[in-house]
Formats: structure tokens, C-alpha cells, sequence
């Protein structure tokens, strides 16, 4: 009986084992080859075609798309005009892209990096921020002024005013770019940076919740193929609010503000950098639960 029982359990381990390997094939082979995350502005009197509709990403699938991209945060980089995520299929397509925008003449420049996306991650964090969604024990009445939440940088000042007194109240995603503190745990005692993110996070992602906010990207930052070195950040992560009116609230909430020296630490502030845009109509969460 005992060996009955024991050749059962081997069996069963083999065909759990060959389950997982089909279902981990399965997996990669939907994967894309390449993901690039790309910074474009466009040539003077060009009149260029928006993301979504412009053939110079044909063969690859636009994951996400913004236009006016504003900086907020970092070394500043200058002016851009949209914002593109884009994946490919196989790595011959990557390369046809590669050879396109390069001969680009409607251009002047463009950063491109590779990204490596973390789909199940963003598919996690939205199904926590569905949870709280018009949640009203979660405190957001508690609120600090606009000028006492915008970070002290004063090159920024300006443009973080500019969100939340300009005539554009639409959709808004926040692109946040991260550079982690290497050094946080070289000192005796000194905090892991996981953990200093955790205590901020946790209270935070309710706060966003609760004003209907959603993660349209996020995942790691591979290497920079075009541009400068300031671009090699290690994650990214875009939060993408339903209005202006909505992100002011989760930027001036106090419980979400009184963390955010917490969460510093764990940042190399000035390796890191942050973008509002508009999102194109495709990307919209009006066009779907994204």
C-alpha cells in the first residue's frame, strides 16, 4: 500500500512538473521579444502623426502612448512631444524599427530604452486599487495646500503649479521613472529600501484607489539604447489618474504626503525622474478598465 502510494506521488510531482514547463512555454511564447520605451520630438514644421496612428510603429503594438509630456523631476532632459511604449513580437522586428526610426527625417531627436514590462504586476496592483474605488474609509479629506505638496526643486516649481492651475482638467498619467539608493544598506542599521517602499506604498495605492486611479505601465528599465545616461533608471511606473481633480487630491492627501520622505530614502533622487502627459483616446480609462 505504501508503495502505491508513493509511485501516486511521483506521478502526480511528473505531471505537475510537465504542467508548469507547458504552462511556462505557453506563457513565453505570448511574451514579446522586446519592449522600448521611447521620448520623441518631432522636427520643426513637421506635421507629424500622432503614436497611435503613425506607421513609423507598424509591426510592433503600442502599450501605451502620451502627448505633451511635461518634466517634473530629475536632470532635465528638454522638451518632448510624446511619450511611446511599444512592444515587438520578434527581435527581427525590433531591428526593422530600429533601422526606421533611424532614418526618420521627421525627427530631431529621440531616447529609446528597453523595458522589460511587469504585466502580472500591473494586473495586480490594479485589481488592489479596484478594491478601494469610492472607498470612503479611506481618508482623503485630510489634505495639505498645493504649495506646501510640490517638492522644494525650485527648476520645477512652475510646472507643478502649472498641472493643477492650468485649463487642461482631462485625464492625467504621471510617469515616474526610479533610480534606487544603492548605499541604503551599507550603514549598521540602515533601513532595506524594500521595506521603506512598502511603508509607503501600502497607504498610498488605497489613497489612488480610492480616486479611481490605475497603473496604465510598469516594470524595469533593461538599458538605455539611445540617449543620454541619465535615462538608465531601474524601474518605471506610470499612475494614471481619471482628472486633474483627482490627482490633486492624492498629491495633497496627507497620508499619502507625510510618507513621501520615507519613500525618498529609498531613491536616488537625483537619478531618478518624473513626466505628467496626456494620454491618447486609445489609452484613455474611459476607453476601457485598463
Amino acid at each position: 500500500m505504501k508503495k502505491k502510494i508513493t509511485n501516486w506521488a511521483i506521478r502526480f510531482l511528473i505531471g505537475l512538473l510537465i504542467l508548469l514547463a507547458i504552462a511556462y512555454l505557453a506563457r513565453s511564447s505570448l511574451l514579446p521579444a522586446r519592449t522600448a520605451g521611447l521620448f520623441l520630438d518631432y522636427a520643426e514644421g513637421v506635421d507629424w502623426i500622432p503614436a497611435p496612428q503613425n506607421p513609423l510603429f507598424d509591426g510592433g503594438n503600442i502599450e501605451f502612448a502620451g502627448y505633451d509630456p511635461v518634466q517634473l523631476a530629475g536632470p532635465d532632459m528638454g522638451e518632448w512631444e510624446e511619450m511611446v511604449i511599444v512592444s515587438f513580437s520578434s527581435d527581427a522586428r525590433y531591428e526593422d524599427f530600429l533601422k526606421r526610426i533611424e532614418a526618420n527625417q521627421g525627427l530631431s531627436r529621440y531616447s529609446l530604452s528597453l523595458f522589460v514590462p511587469g504585466y502580472e504586476q500591473r494586473m495586480f496592483v490594479n485589481w488592489m486599487l479596484r478594491r478601494d474605488r469610492g472607498n470612503d474609509s479611506v481618508n482623503v479629506k485630510d489634505r495639505a495646500t498645493i504649495g506646501e505638496a510640490i517638492p522644494a526643486n525650485p527648476h520645477y516649481v512652475d510646472r507643478w503649479q502649472e498641472i493643477f492651475s492650468g485649463a487642461y482638467r482631462g485625464e492625467i498619467v504621471l510617469l515616474n521613472f526610479v533610480s534606487r539608493n544603492k548605499d541604503i544598506g551599507d550603514a549598521e542599521g540602515a533601513e532595506d529600501a524594500e521595506e521603506l517602499e512598502k511603508q509607503y506604498s501600502k497607504p498610498a495605492m488605497r489613497i489612488l484607489g480610492r480616486m479611481g486611479a490605475q497603473l496604465a505601465a510598469v516594470g524595469n528599465v533593461e538599458k538605455v539604447v539611445v540617449g543620454t545616461d541619465p535615462r538608465q533608471h531601474d524601474e518605471y511606473g506610470f499612475g494614471h489618474y481619471p482628472s486633474v481633480d483627482a490627482f490633486e487630491v492624492v498629491f495633497t492627501a496627507r497620508g499619502r504626503l507625510d510618507l513621501v520622505p520615507t519613500r525618498n530614502k529609498a531613491m536616488n533622487e537625483d537619478r531618478s525622474a518624473g513626466y505628467w502627459v496626456k494620454p491618447y483616446a486609445p489609452f484613455k480609462l474611459t476607453a476601457g478598465d485598463r
